[in-house]
């Protein structure tokens, strides 16, 4: 149960466009460096129609010039979840914001895209050690034992969990500590959906070492 007027950052995306082409994707992959890849491919609406992969990525390549990657197919339960939740009542009292977790630690870590995969122990480390800067190191290591105790490994992996834990503690700022992509304007999709994506307002070392 959300508290009234919760904020909550999802890695889940909010809003898609018609021709499968979102502003603040682009922009995202331009901050992210090396780590651009991280941001996939987000489907165009027509995906979330009740259909085989095989009809949504010939549907797609047919309307908007590319197909649908397996990655993103496999995604889109949680976006019509997503999607139809948004859409209801149920979500009034709520701010339900898209985010990206790479994107929330390269800001946390004063614009620095994370050096290692995240798969990695060097990547899970590194981001840990970033998180740690905004979240007390124990209170994210009692979460992640919490987690690792009720979730299955083979449902959640500990650099997943680690990635919810950002989005977390991007959602506990206040609207001034955070900021959205594309910069300087917002896009909407067909259904009233904003296309955007938040993240912190960046961090530099010497800011976390005053505060």
């Amino acid at each position: 149960m959300l508290a009234p007027r919760a904020t909550v950052c999802i890695d889940i995306p909010i809003g898609l466009s018609s021709d499968g082409f979102r502003a603040c994707d682009r922009a995202a992959r331009q901050l992210l460096g090396k780590r651009s890849s991280s941001v996939f491919p987000v489907p165009p609406r027509l995906a979330l129609a009740p259909l085989t992969y095989e009809e949504i990525n010939l549907a797609s390549k047919a309307q908007c010039g590319k197909g649908v990657s397996k990655q993103a197919f496999y995604l889109l339960p949680k976006i019509r979840e997503a999607e139809a939740l948004l859409r209801s009542s149920c979500s009034d009292d709520s701010d339900w914001l898209e985010t990206h977790p790479e994107l929330c630690f390269s800001s946390f870590n004063g614009a620095m895209p994370m050096r290692d995969n995240k798969k990695t122990d060097a990547g899970f480390r590194e981001r840990k050690s970033v998180l740690a800067s905004h979240v007390p190191a124990r209170t994210i290591d009692r979460l992640l034992r919490d987690l690792m105790a009720i979730v299955p490994r083979a449902q959640c992996a500990r650099d997943d969990m680690l990635d919810a834990l950002v989005c977390g503690a991007v959602a506990r700022l206040d609207a001034a500590g955070r900021d959205c992509l594309p910069l300087g304007g917002q896009e909407f999709d067909e259904v009233g959906l904003p296309m955007r994506i938040c993240y912190p307002i960046t961090t530099y070392p010497s800011e976390m070492s005053s505060a």
